[in-house]
């Protein structure tokens, strides 16, 4: 463990896939992995900004939700959420199953894309230990050591993802509209990292928040009113504000139409919405569907008055005037906290099977775990936490 500028330890070790010659300058033609360390207070300064006190990432201007243990622990409600409405980290059981069965002669490989907090590729490590999991992401956790066949890797997957081309049994990705310009390109892309026969996962929001009939929400403007949705206006404004940065927010409804577009990669595309109860207001037809939703409209009420205040950088980085956003947070709070409006907010999961030849996409060189971990120092408690940070010549 070396001391960095700051006179600070360096805590992690990691590992880029920028190209270098022999003689340790930048090539164009080589992509062998270096290793360097990270230090947060040397390296934190390139890949972090701060905006009205949460911190986000530095690297993609596009995606402006913070990237701070605030919003982790925002993302961790969320997954819970979506292990509630599920049952479990998938829907198709099968597919995934069978896509992930334990190999002699080969480890699986699960791909992560915005993994945030890490829950889901933590998750999948745990559960499938014979298979190696990628969890990539602008800015991913660094205070949460994952199991030892997990790693987080600092990447934007907007610039591609040649590296990883039929290199996963499984890929999944889960509400990263808000940082893509073109999320048709994105489903293609993702698809090419699959293996013949793997699984591909997409799951978003859908940012139109639908009344108790699941019918849409009617907005609160002025001074709102009875039946009004300040909760819904502040997901209205922000819908509009990242379509206008050149956002594709809003494909959720889109994302089968693209599935079955990419018919030369995809097959066996089905697709399913998740109507998460916002507060714990709604009933089921027993008492254990009862709890269920309670419990679920309970979370989603945390998960959303977190998304609040995530909110608040976008919005003032746009020309929100900071008293009409305390406007939105005040209004939406009291809702929620008294149940005045019933609402629910849609999830569309969408899946496929990868066809094709073994070889059509060739990976680039993978960069092996071992020599990632090899001299990394633990982080508190004994774990290590391994990262790998990608770089491209552009």
């Amino acid at each position: 463990m070396e001391l960095d500028d700051d006179g600070g330890q360096d805590i992690y070790e990691v590992t880029s896939q920028a190209s270098f010659n022999g003689d340790g300058a930048e090539s164009d033609n080589s992509s062998a992995p270096s290793r360097y360390s990270y230090a947060p207070s040397r390296d934190g300064r390139s890949l972090f900004r701060e905006i009205a006190g949460r911190k986000l990432n530095d690297t993609n201007d596009q995606y402006i939700l913070p990237s701070d243990e605030g919003e982790h622990s925002r993302l961790d409600k969320q997954h819970i959420v979506h292990l509630l409405s599920v049952g479990r980290l998938y829907i198709p059981v099968e597919m995934v199953e069978n896509a992930l069965t334990e190999l002699p002669d080969r480890r699986r490989a699960i791909l992560d894309l915005g993994c945030g907090g890490g829950n889901w590729a933590t998750s999948m490590a745990l559960e499938f230990p014979h298979a190696d999991v990628v969890g990539v992401d602008l800015a991913p956790t660094t205070t949460r050591p994952p199991p030892p066949n997990c790693r987080f890797e600092f990447d934007d997957f907007t610039l591609g993802l040649q590296h990883y081309y039929e290199s996963f049994d499984v890929v999944h990705s889960r509400t990263v509209a808000s940082g893509v310009k073109d999320f048709a390109w994105l489903v293609r892309e993702a698809a090419k990292c699959v293996r013949p026969g793997g699984v591909l996962i997409m799951i978003e929001g859908n940012m139109e928040l639908a009344n108790s009939f699941k019918q849409p929400q009617e907005i609160a403007f002025g001074e709102g009113g009875p039946g009004q949705s300040w909760m819904a206006r502040m997901c209205f404004e922000a819908y509009n504000t990242w379509k206008a940065r050149g956002s594709s927010y809003g494909t959720a409804v889109k994302m089968e139409g693209m599935m079955l577009e990419n018919e030369d990669l995809l097959a066996d595309v089905q697709s399913d919405i998740k109507w998460i109860p916002i507060g714990p207001w709604a009933r089921g037809t027993t008492p254990e569907d009862t709890r269920q939703l309670i419990h679920l409209g309970t979370l989603m009420r945390l998960n959303m008055k977190e998304f609040e205040r995530s909110l608040v950088p976008l919005f003032l980085a746009n020309g929100y005037a900071p008293e009409l956003v305390q406007r939105f947070i005040q209004g939406a709070d009291k809702e929620m906290d008294e149940l005045l409006v019933h609402m629910y907010l849609k999830y569309h999961h969408c899946w496929a099977r990868r066809i094709g030849e073994p070889g059509r996409y060739s990976p680039s060189t993978w960069v092996d775990e071992d020599e990632i971990v090899a001299d990394q120092e633990p982080a508190e408690g004994g774990s290590y936490i391994s990262f790998v940070v990608l770089a491209y010549k552009v």
